[in-house]
């Protein structure tokens, strides 16, 4: 028994070395180029711009949350977030149309306490403790439903998690509901509407954990194409955000973005 434990040693060692590796690399950052950096990253508080430094195979780099699309650590997503004059890294929660963010308040011990809601048009609020119902219906007057529950009570603080998911649940419908309406062309596709086609097809064909928002931003745009209208550069930032994690389609978005900005 000794023997075979002393022969399996090396192959255990060896296996759990390797695994440990592979977790390694997992962690890296996406600059706004779409450049990838992958190493082992630490996240450093500033009074004003948080900074990371990324422990490479070639030594170390340091990046502002301002240099920076979204990190990846310990399998944990990180966004750069404009909060109270300042630039943070804040861990992403709930990631969709509307999502909760957490971060450390200013003068605060470390915690992660603080939430924070961001949208794909750019807009966001911090979670208030005071007038909770009045700044939140607000902040989502766009789904009427929950701007009244929220107002009504029915819907608190407590509950912010399930508030943000039927946000994101209504605007989904209301995606999609839009979309089934729009009568198809009655003329040969024109070639943006082809062009969102084929980068649809790339995108479904990668894995990503924000592979849905992706398409459903898209189906947004070609809705706008075939209606003939603008895309709005809200849906632009949102693709591109909810790409940030894909390198291997940075060309075709930059190549897509500029056909549509024709």
């Amino acid at each position: 028994m000794k023997k075979e434990i002393s022969f399996l040693l090396p192959a255990i060692l060896f296996f759990a070395s390797l695994s440990n590796s592979i977790l390694a690399q997992t962690d890296y950052a996406i600059r706004l180029n779409g450049d990838t950096v992958k190493g082992s990253i630490q996240i450093l508080d500033y009074d004003l711009i948080d900074r990371v430094q990324i422990k490479t195979k070639d030594g170390k780099v340091s990046s502002t949350a301002l240099q920076l699309r979204c990190i990846k650590k310990n399998n944990q997503l990180y966004r750069p977030v404009k909060y109270d004059n300042t630039a943070r890294f804040m861990k992403v929660l709930i990631d969709g149309y509307l999502s909760l963010n957490a971060f450390n308040p200013t003068n605060q011990a470390a915690g992660w306490n603080g939430r924070y809601l961001t949208k794909r048009d750019g807009t966001g609020m911090e979670v208030p403790n005071l007038s909770f119902k009045k700044s939140m219906g607000n902040f989502l007057s766009d789904c009427g439903d929950i701007k009244d529950r929220i107002e009504k009570g029915e819907l608190g603080k407590r509950d912010l998690e399930k508030i943000v998911n039927l946000y994101n649940a209504c605007m989904q419908a209301n995606t999609d509901e839009s979309f089934k309406n729009v009568p198809p062309p009655t003329v040969i596709e024109s070639e943006k509407v082809l062009a969102v086609k084929n980068f649809m097809t790339k995108v479904e064909a990668e894995n990503f954990v924000t592979k849905k928002d992706a398409i459903d931003i898209l189906k947004d745009v070609q809705s706008k194409i075939i209606k003939n209208e603008s895309v709005p550069n809200y849906l632009i930032e949102g693709l591109k955000s909810s790409l940030a994690e894909v390198p291997s389609l940075t060309t075709d978005l930059d190549n897509f973005v500029s056909l549509l900005k024709k």
